[in-house]
């Protein structure tokens, strides 16, 4: 099948808007840990918890959270999850602010 005209200009045009998406993405979630590599009492626990690797708000995050403990650059981990691996952009359903 050979592309038409439009969907060539369509896809042209959102690309750019595609590529600066994944690389903020990327520039806000730094590669502290696999996901996919995660033990399954981990992955279960995250999705319990109602975890996710990038939040929406930028009061509630895990650099933010007393159960947070910072480690290297951007990243730590999680009391909640058994010391599991986070980054400090993340959070979950449990979040409770630091003290003071």
């Amino acid at each position: 099948m050979i592309p038409t005209r439009r969907k060539f200009l369509s896809l042209a045009v959102a690309a750019p808007f595609a590529a600066v998406a994944a690389g903020r993405a990327m520039a806000e979630t730094p590669a502290c840990y696999d996901p996919v590599n995660l033990p399954l009492s981990q992955q279960s626990m995250r999705r319990s918890l109602g975890f996710v690797a990038v939040s929406t708000d930028p009061k509630k995050r895990c650099d933010l959270c007393a159960f947070f403990k910072a480690g290297a650059a951007g990243c730590g981990t999680c009391q909640l999850l058994s010391g599991g691996p986070v980054g400090a952009g993340s959070v979950c359903t449990s979040f409770a602010a630091k003290a003071g």
